[in-house]
């Protein structure tokens, strides 16, 4: 029998090893990816600026000086978006408002840029009152940096020997209001634009005009003389915004009474009160004194002010017909030529008769 001489396994493997790589090699080359190279970055820039509108307290141009940007947002802070490049806002009330710009380029990057745009009230609505001749009585007028379309104002005139309040509202610009002597009183306005924004300002009033009370901002204060033996009568009583706590000094002055009140920073004192004692008649008013402003801690002295009354608080409410709530009342001062000081003092040169008592000493800017 003859045996077919067999071929090595090796030399079968060869040529079949061969056509699978070369399938392979063919399959690979149809399926291979292209990796392309990295995609440049653009990186925008977001600036702008903002002009206030001369003419209107709450409106605003923004103007975009946003770099390398395909796309932009403005953001105001009162949920309002725009996406015109140089927009203008008008803002509804006043307040502090995040102005926010963001900005995309074409690959999809961003940067933004946010302020903060404080519209003060103080700034857009100016109150003012005068005298009309008639005594206790106020004209007050509005000026808004806008125009007004409707403005309502609110009087709560306080009674000074009661304290009872009677409220009167007007819807005029320029209201008349009446005042009790002596009296301290609030009121409120609001004003509306024609351009729907809307602003609220509350202040107090006098029968002088339209005052603030800074004494509560004091950061110290210094009497010459104290009533040592009485502690519920002495001198912080004469600022503590209490009307019916006292400060008494009972005996003739040794010299002239200083009482000294300071502030952390300068500031314009217009219009002083001074609330009498609730006994004695006008026996321990002050009868002669000066006020006076320094911004050398107290090292030397401008004369603001000088009194001399012939006649005391209790005196005069009696000569008046008011004999009946002729105490607890107040009595304002305006200054002539106000300044900024740092610290104010109230020198008292006499009372009517030796001995002393106030309520409260006030300053109004």
């Amino acid at each position: 029998m003859k045996f077919k001489k067999l071929l090595p396994m090796k030399n079968i493997l060869k040529p079949a090893t061969l056509l699978l790589c070369v399938g392979l090699m063919a399959s690979c080359s149809k399926n291979s990816v292209v990796v392309p190279s990295d995609q440049e970055v653009v990186n925008p820039i977001s600036d702008y600026t903002v002009t206030p509108d001369a003419n209107d307290g709450f409106t605003f141009k923004f103007n975009s000086l946003a770099q390398n940007f395909t796309k932009l947002e403005w953001r105001f802070g009162d949920d309002t978006l725009k996406t015109d490049t140089n927009p203008t806002h008008t803002y509804l009330a006043p307040g502090t408002y995040d102005v926010d710009l963001e900005v995309y380029s074409k690959t999809g990057n961003f940067s933004h840029k946010e302020v903060p745009l404080v519209i003060d009230p103080e700034k857009v609505l100016a109150l003012n009152a005068v005298k009309t001749g008639v005594d206790g009585q106020l004209k007050f007028s509005a000026t808004l940096k806008g125009n007004i379309a409707s403005i309502l104002w609110t009087f709560n005139a306080v009674d000074p020997v009661t304290a009872a309040v009677t409220t009167t509202t007007s819807t005029d610009l320029s209201p008349v209001a009446n005042f009790a002597f002596g009296s301290f009183n609030n009121f409120t306005v609001t004003a509306t634009s024609d351009k729907g924004s809307i602003v609220t300002l509350s202040r107090s009033a006098t029968t002088d005009g339209i005052v603030i009370d800074i004494t509560p901002t004091n950061i110290g204060f210094h009497s010459t003389y104290e009533d040592t033996g009485n502690s519920n009568e002495n001198s912080p009583k004469l600022i503590d915004g209490n009307t019916q706590t006292k400060f008494g000094y009972y005996s003739a002055f040794p010299g002239v009474e200083n009482y000294d009140v300071y502030f952390p920073a300068p500031v314009v004192v217009k219009t002083y009160g001074l609330e009498n004692g609730n006994d004695s008649e006008s026996t321990r008013d002050p009868k002669e004194w000066y006020i006076q402003g320094s911004n050398d801690n107290g090292q030397t002295w401008d004369n603001l002010d000088h009194q001399n009354l012939t006649i005391g608080f209790a005196d005069y409410l009696t000569s008046i017909g008011q004999s009946g709530t002729r105490y607890y009342r107040f009595f304002y001062y305006p200054i002539a030529s106000p300044k900024a000081y740092t610290w104010y003092r109230w020198s008292i040169l006499s009372t009517f008769a030796g001995a002393f008592q106030m309520m409260e000493f006030r300053l109004y800017k």
